[in-house]
């Protein structure tokens, strides 16, 4: 689908939805982060480790997993 985006090159403050995570990381993804496909998404702040909020919940996640989480932005 051409809406979806790596984590990375999603926009800061944009609502998203966690729609496929990269087979080789999906379960350290999910294990370290809780972090699944069908959650919502939204980029809070880049920097070293970025800070989403994933659901209710906000998370430092480290660069390495960005580009295996693909999001694509959802109406709010």
């Amino acid at each position: 689908m051409q809406n979806e985006l790596t984590l990375q090159d999603f926009p800061m403050g944009e609502m998203g939805e966690i729609v496929s995570l990269t087979k080789e990381h999906e379960t350290a993804i999910y294990q370290e982060l809780g972090i699944d496909v069908g959650m919502t998404v939204m980029v809070l702040h880049k920097a070293v480790d970025w800070l989403i909020q994933v659901g209710y919940s906000q998370i430092h996640i480290g660069k390495q997993y960005l580009p295996h989480i693909k999001v694509k932005p959802v109406a709010v």
